[in-house]
């Protein structure tokens, strides 16, 4: 047994994934499936069968997306399933511990309290631009932290972290954690995250979603990159079947590369959006802040995070009020939409200054 694997909880190093049968070309009389599929099938294949226990031609895909091999992509219902499969392979509950870094995701926390774990805070340094606080990291490393959570760009933030402070935690984390860098806005900061990291450090599991640049978010798709090692424990906590053919049939139409020609497109024009808005939004008398964005949203400090979600309500906008963690007292995000949306916003936000 190799040091990653000994990591993971005991059930999940003594278990199996689950198994079935798949052979094209015999009839499928052995897992209770209706013989006819349903009139208005949408789907190649018929909705009456199971799909494949893991969805391998989209693992391919995938795999040749990001640059990696298949044998190294786990298929997730989004980047969250993600999250939450390594918090229940690795993480014992009342036992075992994971560190992450708010303000961040706000299901790093969840899952790892969902999963019995203990889940320690480092905050970002705020003043210095929302950075990793590597000294106080290592500081609050225990022998029972078996996770290590990192955003690159992080949400709410926007900001990158520093490459040499990601690197100098996965070195430290060798033979003792797992780290798991979330790359769910890389796109936005024209980053590809995934290859280099797993091919020097069988350790760093990677997270990946279609949800954001690809605009697939309603049919929750993500990835786990990561070394076979890891990703075989994934599938050993995995549900089978779960992911559905038509979810499948969408993602690798959006994966053909006409339709990546378009969503580049589309990603230039966020980021052009993104300078745009972020100079508009400065101008106004309630914005105190506007921190650099390497995503598509943007973080405002403003004078009253209340009034200023309030006002764009009533104008017809909803925004993200942010709860008061460490260094974003009083902020709100604002997603980037279609140009016309936000000149209505800054038109409705400049109208109640």
């Amino acid at each position: 047994m190799s040091w990653i694997t000994s990591l993971a909880r005991e059930a999940v190093q003594t278990g199996r994934a689950y198994r079935a049968p798949t052979t094209p070309s015999l009839a499928r009389l052995h897992a209770n499936e209706l013989p006819w599929a349903p009139d208005y099938n949408p789907a190649p294949g018929g909705l009456n069968w199971y799909p494949l226990l893991y969805p391998d031609a989209l693992t391919g895909r995938m795999a040749q997306h990001y640059g990696v091999r298949p044998e190294q992509v786990s298929v997730t219902r989004g980047s969250s399933e993600g999250i939450d499969c390594l918090y229940r392979a690795f993480c014992e509950a009342n036992s075992d511990a994971a560190l992450f870094c708010p303000p961040a995701f706000e299901m790093f926390r969840w899952y790892g309290r969902l999963q019995g774990a203990r889940v320690i805070e480092v905050p970002l340094r705020a003043e210095h631009g929302f950075s990793l606080d590597v000294p106080a990291i290592k500081a609050a490393w225990s022998d029972d932290v078996k996770l290590l959570i990192l955003c690159s760009p992080n949400n709410p933030t926007g900001n990158l972290m520093d490459p040499g402070s990601i690197l100098e935690l996965v070195e430290h984390a060798r033979k003792r954690t797992v780290v798991v860098l979330d790359g769910a806005y890389a796109e936005f900061a024209g980053q590809n995250p995934g290859a280099d990291w797993i091919a020097r450090h069988p350790h760093v599991a990677v997270l990946r979603t279609v949800s954001k640049a690809l605009g697939l978010a309603g049919v929750r798709c993500g990835a786990i990159l990561a070394c076979e090692e890891i990703i075989e424990l994934m599938r050993r906590v995995q549900s089978p079947y779960s992911f559905s053919a038509l979810c499948e049939h969408t993602v690798l139409e959006a994966l053909k590369p006409e339709n990546l020609a378009r969503t580049q497109s589309r990603i230039a024009r966020i980021i052009e959006e993104r300078e745009r808005v972020s100079a508009r939004l400065a101008e106004l008398p309630q914005v105190q802040t506007v921190y650099p964005s390497q995503t598509n949203f943007v973080l405002l400090k403003v004078a009253s995070a209340d009034g200023f979600t309030a006002a764009a309500r009533n104008g017809g906008y909803l925004l993200r009020r942010i709860p008061d963690e460490p260094g974003l007292e009083s902020c709100v995000r604002v997603t980037l939409g279609a140009p016309e949306q936000n000149d209505g916003l800054l038109a409705v936000l400049k109208a109640t200054a």
